[in-house]
């Protein structure tokens, strides 16, 4: 099976389909230019695409079809070609033989590979099918009557393995307890818990699977929280993580992220963030981003600096832990207390590009001081009423009325 001569920009395809408009796709390849990575993730990540979306898209790209059959349309005497080893371990079921030709399903088009090594394997012509990978591997499951909880108590589990139990579909929550001697994975089903002995790589197995690596996060000790994306073959899109760290070790919980948190990151439009862009060309902006709570403000706040700056900017944030993402390329520490001004020294002798805060503006002295760290200063607020004056000092605010609001407003 070869790739086509002739294939199709994601972008036309996804166009073609109507899911998308030229400015969408303007703006996901202006995201794509800041922060890197795929096209199609870019989507994702603006809240343009649903990763469902996103898979029917790669599908039309490829000139394969998309389908999502339930295990009773499946053969399986089809199933039983391969093996359920192989299966699994690529994430691949024949699903259909007919008229000479047999249909590989497949969470990736450029699986094509496996339809090579199959063509070979049982003489016939194959084509494939593009699934999403969380529904294959259910599929799998069902298909080849896998029951997927029952381990024995001493098995140990992979960390791949355990993902996908808690994934497959998605866990109400999930988490980790990292001792010096093992790893206990557990997983909550309604009113029921299920244990798992882990292997010890959990660290570098979850550096490749989010984004930000908690390597990078992870405190030495004491509480924290914060939202990272999985990689666009993954379900679910993203997940919050809290996390307890000690010297004993760590504890975890990863919840999936429903679909109010997911529009709460919407970013600004193309036109906000031009605008943005032109007034920090003139001169040093003071820019608030006001939600009801704040926990849409303090994520946004993280994100802007990746939108509006160089690449090589320097920026960091004293947020209030809350539930935000945090990008690769921003420090992200708890604000100080009023009365610590060493962070603040600190941070004028950085000579940074851009701060972010979270700080009472009835504390006159400190609040003049802070509209002076950077030549792009963003300071959030939260339970800011109608009509209520702004703090001063601010020439730009962005605003929501509602927390899963997805639009900003710019004023």
């Amino acid at each position: 099976m070869t790739k086509s001569d002739n294939k199709k920009h994601l972008g036309e395809a996804l166009l073609e389909l109507g899911r998308i408009s030229e400015a969408e796709i303007e703006r996901a390849l202006e995201h794509q230019r800041l922060q890197g990575g795929y096209f199609g993730q870019a989507l994702v990540d603006l809240g343009i695409l649903e990763a469902e979306e996103l898979e029917q898209g790669l599908a039309s790209q490829a000139n394969i079809p998309y389908m999502c059959p339930r295990a009773s349309q499946i053969d399986p005497e089809v199933a039983a070609l391969m093996p359920t080893i192989w299966a699994q371990r690529h994430n691949a079921l024949p699903i259909l033989k007919e008229a000479g030709w047999l249909t590989l399903l497949v969470d990736s088009p450029l699986k094509f590979g496996l339809a090579d090594e199959l063509a070979r394997r049982t003489g016939l012509s194959v084509r494939m099918a593009l699934c999403s990978a969380r529904s294959l591997r259910e599929l799998i499951r069902e298909v080849y009557q896998l029951d997927p909880v029952q381990h024995k108590g001493s098995e140990v589990l992979s960390l791949g393995a355990f993902w996908s139990l808690a994934t497959s579909p998605p866990a109400l929550r999930w988490g980790l307890t990292v001792r010096h001697n093992q790893i206990i994975g557990w997983i909550r089903h309604g009113n029921k818990t299920q244990r798992h002995r882990l292997m010890h790589n959990w660290l570098s197995f979850f550096d490749r699977l989010l984004s930000p690596p908690p390597s990078q996060l992870l405190p030495p000790h004491g509480l924290r929280q914060w939202r990272a994306s999985l990689r666009s073959d993954q379900s679910p899109p993203a997940v919050l993580i809290q996390s307890l760290s000690g010297p004993g070790g760590h504890d975890l919980i990863f919840e999936p992220v429903s679909d109010t948190v997911r529009a709460r990151s919407r970013l600004p439009s193309s036109e906000q963030i031009a605008s943005l862009r032109r007034a920090l060309e003139r001169e040093a902006v003071v820019l608030a981003v006001h939600s009801p709570t704040g926990q849409s403000a303090r994520e946004l706040v993280t994100r802007l600096p990746a939108l509006l700056l160089k690449s090589d900017h320097r920026s960091i944030c004293l947020l209030k832990e809350g539930i935000h993402a945090i990008s690769d390329d921003m420090l992200v520490a708890a604000p100080p207390d009023d009365s610590d001004e060493d962070t603040f020294s600190f941070m004028e002798a950085l000579h940074l590009d851009a701060v972010g805060l979270e700080i009472d503006p009835a504390n006159g002295s400190r609040w003049r001081r802070a509209l002076q760290l950077a030549p792009l200063v963003m300071l959030v607020l939260s339970g800011m009423k109608p009509g209520e004056l702004m703090p001063p000092g601010i020439n730009w605010l962005l605003t929501k009325s509602r927390e899963e609001q997805t639009d900003w407003d710019l004023i």
